[in-house]
């Protein structure tokens, strides 16, 4: 599976590109906006994008940015993560909420969301 990454803050990002790899999920790129980010999903062929869930003061941030890529990629599978409440996300079906931010957690949540 290939996995492109748009998680701020950077040690966040760190963090599950290390869990993603552990759990042998190809990391193909880490895009620094959302046009980088399109370019990306399409140029490596993308199954799945991490996203950093809005802040509490910009709501409607993630939702156009998951519509957009949803519209040009509907096959895509989508996973927000939030450090606010320490959530990982499979947009529009399930959150699964981590106790810890630990690799190990990190990594079984991931485990758990992409298994279809």
């Amino acid at each position: 599976m290939r996995a492109v990454l748009r998680v701020d803050p950077p040690l966040l990002r760190d963090v599950f590109e290390h869990a993603l790899r552990n759990a042998g999920i190809d990391v193909v790129g880490s895009p620094p906006d959302s046009m980088a980010l399109l370019l990306a999903i399409k140029e490596r062929r993308a199954e799945v994008v991490f996203l950093t869930a809005p802040d509490s003061d910009d709501p409607a941030k993630a939702p156009g940015i998951c519509s957009h890529i949803l519209n040009e990629f509907p096959q895509l599978k989508i996973v927000m993560v939030s450090t606010d409440k320490y959530a990982i996300t499979d947009v529009g079906v399930r959150t699964l909420y981590c106790n810890d931010l630990s690799v190990e957690s990190i990594h079984a949540k991931l485990l758990t969301l992409l298994a279809d």
